[in-house]
């Protein structure tokens, strides 16, 4: 027969457990993100041109191309050539036809290092400059603004509900330079160099995307935007920072000039061939250990906006 005090002790020992048993729980439901499914998107708009010229433009959300009427994919004469500028889907293996690229679902893991490796890299999209030798009577492109955007979502161990980066538009320049110099002065190339081969410019004011730092289920992660190699491995080329001259040539100079030079970034591509620049995401739970801020991309794609914002999980996910 159970005594009074030992009923008591009992329904202590109940209660007690049950208290750890709710605490257990309680922490059972709060762990670090270990995998993610991604989706990153970027678009054109708002193209500009030259004032005068001829040939033929054309402005979609994955292309601005200009020129005569042939294909840029494949340039026969200078008098029928078009140039373009393209979104691809890295991930799709497309260089044209834009995105989302969306990832299988658990795709990309969490970093733990501070060193990137496998499918800690996500594949995201591409930027292809399709420079084409191209008739000096054409109309061609100036600028334009790309927007981009990126949703995360939790996948292990415990599945959660999409997260929607922010939306980041910004501007870029672009530069038909004459190949044979003159944008530096007589003969010369915009960087000082010898004219021949000048390459054409795209530029922007950049902001890095390395290592921004956002929480979720009080757990604080960074996440990166980064130049790839066309295998998907990290780049330490990529874009960079362009010399005084070319952002002066691009109209980029007026206002970040400084100690260290122009603050303008991007890349120059060769005549006569295309040039691809390839993105993709990263998640880490420490600093990403990557070399700043010339081997990084700096373009401000999808991620430099997340700063401090902290993100959670709805109480019904």
């Amino acid at each position: 027969m159970t005594t009074k005090l030992e009923q008591v002790r009992n329904n202590s020992i109940l209660a007690l457990s049950g208290v750890v048993l709710a605490l257990a729980a309680g922490f059972a439901q709060a762990a670090m993100v270990d995998t993610w499914t991604y989706s990153t998107n970027a678009t054109f708009s708002s193209p500009t041109w030259e004032a005068t010229g001829g040939g033929t433009q054309t402005n979609t959300a994955s292309e601005l191309s200009w020129g005569g009427t042939g294909n840029f994919q494949t340039p026969t004469n200078s008098g029928e050539n078009r140039s373009a500028l393209t979104v691809g889907n890295f991930l799709a293996g497309s260089l044209i036809g834009g995105g989302p690229a969306n990832s299988l679902p658990g795709a990309l893991t969490t970093d733990t290092n501070g060193s990137l490796t496998g499918s800690e890299i996500g594949k995201g999209i591409s930027f292809t400059h399709w420079n084409n030798p191209l008739d000096s009577g054409f109309r061609t492109l100036t600028g334009a603004t790309i927007t981009d955007s990126l949703t995360l979502t939790p996948y292990s161990p415990t599945p959660g509900s999409d997260l929607p980066g922010p939306t980041l538009t910004f501007q870029f320049k672009f530069r038909e330079t004459p190949n044979a110099g003159g944008d530096g002065g007589f003969g010369l190339c915009a960087d000082g160099s010898a004219g021949g081969n000048c390459g054409d410019l795209f530029g922007f004011i950049g902001t890095n995307t390395v290592n921004n730092y956002f929480e979720y289920d009080d757990f604080g992660y960074y996440a990166s935007v980064l130049t790839l190699n066309s295998d998907g491995s990290l780049n330490t080329v990529g874009i960079g920072s362009l010399a005084n001259g070319e952002c002066s040539i691009l109209g980029l100079d007026a206002d970040f000039n400084n100690a260290n030079g122009y603050q303008c970034f991007g890349f120059k591509t060769a005549e006569s061939a295309h040039s691809t620049q390839y993105f993709g995401v990263a998640i880490s739970a420490v600093r990403l250990n990557v070399p700043e801020p010339n081997s990084i991309a700096l373009l401000g794609l999808a991620l430099s906006g997340l700063g401090m914002m902290r993100l959670r999980k709805s109480a019904n996910s």
